[in-house]
C-alpha cells in the first residue's frame, strides 16, 4: 500500500487491485516532472475510486468528472451534498447521506458528518479501517468568537466524533484536518480525535503550505501511541506492507 499526498485534503491511497483519491483540488509533480493523477493515476489499468467530501472549491475540481472519458473503470462515490449543491448531477456519482454504506468486492465506504458542508468517509479494506475527515474538525475559532459560540463549534465536533467512535476503535490510518488559521489552538480537534479513537497513522491536511506548523502536530500523536508521517512536498509517499 503507498500512501501519496498530492495537496491540501487530497491523498491517493494505491493497493493492489485498485487505487483510492479523495477530494482532489490540485494536481501535484512527480520526480520525472510528470503529473501524479493526470500523467500517473489515469493511465493505471487497476480500478480507481474518486471520492470527494463537500463541494467547496478546494475539495472538489469539477475536471475530475471529465476522467471517465479517458479511464473506463472508474467510480464516483460522492457526499450527498454535492448534488444539492448543484455542482453535479444525479448521474455522476453514487452519493452518499451520512450513515450511507456502499460496498463491493474491494471495500466498503461509510459516510459520517462534518461540521462544516458535506461529510467524511470511513472505509474498510482487507480488515483496515481509514477515515479521510473532510472539513469535519473542531473548527473553534476561539481567537475570533466569544466563548459560548467557541464552545457550541467545539460540541457539534464532538457529537460528530462519538458517532465514528460507535463504528470503530481503532483506525490504521487518519486523514485530518491541522488548520493553522485557528490560531493558538490550531491542533486541538486533531488530539481530540486521536485521544478518543486509536489510531496508528495520522496525516495532516488543510494545512497550506505551512508544513512545519502541521509537523508540530508529531508530538502530540506520539502521546497517543500515533505514528504521524510527516510532510515536506506535494507529491510525497509512504509505503507500508
Amino acid at each position: 500500500m503507498t500512501i501519496t499526498y498530492i495537496y491540501h485534503s487530497c491523498y491517493l491511497i494505491e493497493f493492489e487491485k485498485f487505487s483510492i483519491l479523495f477530494d482532489y483540488y490540485k494536481d501535484a509533480s512527480r520526480k520525472d516532472g510528470t503529473r501524479w493523477v493526470n500523467d500517473y493515476l489515469l493511465n493505471k489499468e487497476e480500478e480507481l475510486y474518486v471520492l470527494c467530501s463537500h463541494s467547496h472549491g478546494d475539495h472538489f475540481n469539477p475536471e475530475i468528472l471529465s476522467w471517465k472519458k479517458r479511464k473506463d473503470n472508474i467510480r464516483y462515490v460522492f457526499s450527498r451534498e454535492l448534488l444539492e449543491s448543484g455542482k453535479t448531477a444525479t448521474g455522476d456519482a453514487l452519493y452518499l447521506e451520512k450513515e450511507e454504506v456502499y460496498r463491493d468486492q474491494y471495500l466498503t465506504i461509510k459516510a459520517f458528518g462534518s461540521t462544516d458542508a458535506g461529510g467524511s468517509f470511513w472505509i474498510e479494506h482487507n480488515n483496515r479501517q481509514f477515515f479521510h475527515a473532510g472539513d469535519l474538525n473542531n473548527w473553534h475559532w476561539s481567537e475570533e468568537v466569544g466563548t459560548e459560540e467557541a464552545l457550541s463549534y467545539e460540541n457539534c465536533f464532538l457529537c460528530e466524533l462519538e458517532l465514528l467512535a460507535e463504528q470503530t476503535n481503532r483506525l490504521y490510518l487518519a486523514m485530518f484536518p491541522v488548520d493553522p488559521r485557528l490560531g493558538k489552538d490550531f491542533m486541538r480537534g486533531a488530539e481530540q480525535f486521536v485521544s478518543r479513537i486509536r489510531t496508528d497513522l495520522f496525516l495532516p491536511m488543510h494545512f497550506g503550505e505551512n508544513y512545519d506548523k502541521a509537523n508540530c502536530f508529531r508530538e502530540i500523536a506520539a502521546r497517543y501511541d500515533c505514528q504521524y508521517l510527516p510532510l515536506s512536498h506535494k507529491g510525497q509517499s509512504f509505503t507500508f506492507d
